[in-house]
């Protein structure tokens, strides 16, 4: 035992080191291209679009809102509204744009909402008293904006692919 000692402690005290400056090589970072600039994102200025978010409630544990704004001024939601279980509402009206102020008015005696327009289109929901609703830790009931992008140069691409695809299709039917 104390011959195998004899040998390997001053082989290990020598490969320790080897193996740190290896280890340090290995662990240099690659140069590489820099990054090209990406385009700046614009952000719509106009109201209509589609939100999605949660307000505030007072009797639920949660409350979820999806809604659409259209260009008509029309409004068509779908409020998830979970108690002890989950219930659905489908919720139809107008709404107004007053400064930067949005007031929605739902169809059916269903009530209506008020909204702040927010950084990036966003929509802050606003009490009675006209200010920005925060709950007991200061976060604000804001449904967020969802931005779709139309694939435009997809649908002509796709096309010109499905016109190939029916060309190269009929060459291949056999002759009879």
């Amino acid at each position: 035992m104390k011959r195998f000692k004899s040998v390997v402690l001053p082989v290990a005290r020598m490969a320790m080191p080897l193996l740190a400056v290896f280890a340090l090589m290995a662990c240099e970072e690659e140069k590489s291209e820099p990054m090209p600039d990406l385009p700046p994102i614009e952000i719509p200025k106009d109201v209509p679009g589609l939100y999605s978010g949660s307000l505030p409630c007072d009797d639920c544990t949660s409350r979820m809102v999806r809604m659409t704004l259209g260009e008509d001024n029309s409004v068509e939601a779908i409020q998830l509204i979970l108690k002890d279980s989950m219930t659905t509402d489908s919720l139809k009206g107008t709404y107004s744009v007053t400064d930067s102020t949005i007031k929605i008015t739902l169809a059916g005696d269903k009530g209506h909402w008020n909204f702040k327009r927010a950084k990036f289109g966003n929509l802050q929901y606003m009490t009675a008293a006209g200010t920005v609703y925060e709950d007991k830790d200061g976060m604000t009931a804001e449904l967020i904006r969802i931005f779709k992008v139309k694939p435009k140069t997809l649908a002509k691409d796709s096309a010109k692919d499905t016109a190939a695809t029916d060309t190269v299709k009929k060459e291949e039917q056999p002759k009879e």
